[in-house]
C-alpha cells in the first residue's frame, strides 16, 4: 500500500459524518487516480515534466495538529484588501473580512452545495482526480448578483512551521453573480524548509454580464511542489481578466481551461513565470471557443535563469459553426543562462471559417546590441541587463490592477532579480 492509499483510508476514517454522495465521489475519484497514475514522459501533454518528486516522497494530509500559532503578521497580505486566510489547510474565519454582497462557505458546510463543483467530467488529469479524492481544505466564495466589490478579495494559502512532509488538496469554488464586478487574488506562500505538496483545484463561474479581475500569485518555498487545476466558465457577455505570477516551488504544473459557455464573452490571460536554480515550471492552457462573438487574448512570458526549465503548452479551440471568434495567443521567453531550457508549443484548432486567430512563440537571450547601446550611454553591464529584463517583465506587471497588487508583484520581481 503506497502513501496515498494510506492517507486516503485515513481521510475516510476521519470523515465518517460526510455525506454519502461525497464519500462515494471520493472513492470514485481515487479509483480514477489509480487507473491513470502519475503522468509519465509517454503522455504527450505531460512529456516535459518529471513528477517523480511527488511520487517518491511520502507526504501526509494536513490535520488539526498542523495548525501552528497564528502569526501576528500574515505574510503576503496586500494593503487595502478584504482577506480570507488559510494556514496549513485550515480556514481561519476569525481573520476573514468580507464586504456586503460576498459570502463564504468553508469545509464544514461546503459539501452541502448543490451543482457539479466536484464533477470529474471525464477529465484525464490525474491531479484533478487526486484532489477530488483527498480534498481537505474547501472554500466556496459567492458574489451576489448586481454587486460591485470595490476592493480586492485576497485568499492566502500559507504553508508554514511544518514538522514533517505534508500535503494539502484545496478545492476552491468562486461564483460571480450576474452584473457583478470583483477582483480576486489567489495567493500561495510557503515558509518552511521541509518538502511539501500543494494540489489545488479552482473552479470559477462568471455569470451574465459579470466581470472578474483575477490574479494568481505563486510564492511557494523552493522545497514545495505545486500542481494546480483552474477551470473558468464564462456565460453571456461575461468578462475575465486574469494574471498569473509564479516565482516559487521546485516543481510547478498548472492546467488552465476556459469554456465560453455563452455569446459575447471576453477573456484576457497574462502570465509571468520566473525560474532559477533547478526549478521547473509548466503551464498548459486550453481556451475553448464554443459560442459566438467571443474574444480571447493570451500573453505568457518566462524568464529562466541558471539550470531551470519551463514549459508553455497553449491551445485555442474554435468549435464548428461558431461566428466571429477573435483569438490571439503569444508566448515569449527570455533565457538568462545557456543552461536554461524552454519548451513551447502554441496551437490552434480551428473548425469554423468565421474567425480571426493568431499565435506565436519566441525564445532568446538578452540582446547584445541593446546592452552595448546602454553601455555607450554610461550604464554598466549589470545595470543594462537589469533594465532590459525589467522592460521584458513590465509588459505583464504594468497590466495588473489595482496598483496595490501591481506594486506587490513588482517588488517580488525586483527581489527575485536581485
Amino acid at each position: 500500500m503506497n502513501y496515498l492509499q494510506r492517507q486516503f483510508h485515513a481521510l475516510l476514517d476521519h470523515c465518517l459524518d460526510e455525506r454519502k454522495e461525497i464519500r462515494s465521489l471520493r472513492k470514485t475519484a481515487f479509483d480514477r487516480f489509480n487507473q491513470l497514475g502519475f503522468p509519465t514522459k509517454k503522455w504527450e501533454e505531460w512529456q516535459f515534466t518529471d513528477f517523480s518528486e511527488i511520487r517518491k516522497n511520502e507526504y501526509r494530509l494536513a490535520w488539526g495538529k498542523d495548525l501552528p500559532k497564528i502569526p501576528d503578521k500574515i505574510p503576503g497580505l496586500i494593503p487595502d484588501t478584504y482577506s480570507i486566510i488559510i494556514i496549513n489547510g485550515h480556514y481561519q474565519p476569525q481573520l476573514t473580512k468580507l464586504p456586503t454582497g460576498v459570502s463564504v462557505k468553508s469545509h464544514e458546510d461546503f459539501s452541502q452545495i448543490d451543482g457539479d463543483e466536484y464533477s470529474l467530467n471525464g477529465n484525464q488529469n490525474p491531479f484533478l482526480a487526486l484532489n477530488t479524492a483527498l480534498m481537505n481544505s474547501e472554500i466556496s466564495l459567492i458574489v451576489e448578483p448586481d454587486s460591485i466589490i470595490e476592493k480586492p478579495i485576497q485568499i492566502i494559502h500559507l504553508t508554514t512551521a511544518l514538522s514533517d512532509q505534508f500535503m494539502n488538496h484545496p478545492r476552491l469554488v468562486f461564483q460571480i453573480g450576474r452584473n457583478s464586478q470583483a477582483t480576486l487574488v489567489e495567493h500561495y506562500i510557503g515558509e518552511t524548509k521541509i518538502p511539501y505538496f500543494v494540489n489545488p483545484v479552482t473552479q470559477v463561474s462568471i455569470d451574465e454580464n459579470a466581470s472578474l479581475n483575477y490574479i494568481r500569485i505563486l510564492e511557494e518555498d523552493i522545497f514545495g511542489c505545486h500542481t494546480a487545476t483552474t477551470n473558468y466558465i464564462l456565460k453571456n457577455d461575461a468578462r475575465l481578466n486574469t494574471t498569473s505570477f509564479s516565482s516559487g516551488a521546485k516543481l510547478f504544473r498548472h492546467d488552465i481551461k476556459l469554456d465560453f459557455a455563452g455569446d459575447g464573452g471576453e477573456a484576457v490571460f497574462n502570465g509571468l513565470c520566473l525560474t532559477e536554480d533547478q526549478q521547473h515550471h509548466d503551464q498548459h492552457v486550453i481556451v475553448d471557443h464554443q459560442q459566438n462573438f467571443c474574444q480571447s487574448r493570451q500573453l505568457f512570458k518566462y524568464i529562466l535563469a541558471e539550470k531551470s526549465s519551463g514549459v508553455f503548452n497553449g491551445k485555442v479551440v474554435v468549435r464548428k459553426n461558431t461566428k466571429q471568434t477573435d483569438a490571439d495567443q503569444s508566448n515569449r521567453n527570455l533565457l538568462l543562462s545557456p543552461s536554461a531550457l524552454m519548451n513551447a508549443n502554441p496551437q490552434l484548432e480551428i473548425l469554423s471559417d468565421d474567425v480571426k486567430c493568431s499565435h506565436g512563440s519566441s525564445t532568446g537571450e538578452l540582446d547584445d546590441d541593446a546592452i552595448f547601446y546602454l553601455q555607450t550611454r554610461g550604464i554598466d553591464s549589470e545595470t543594462a541587463k537589469s533594465l532590459l529584463i525589467h522592460g521584458f517583465a513590465n509588459e505583464i506587471i504594468e497590466k495588473v490592477k489595482p496598483i496595490s497588487i501591481q506594486d506587490y508583484i513588482h517588488n517580488q520581481f525586483t527581489d527575485w532579480l536581485s
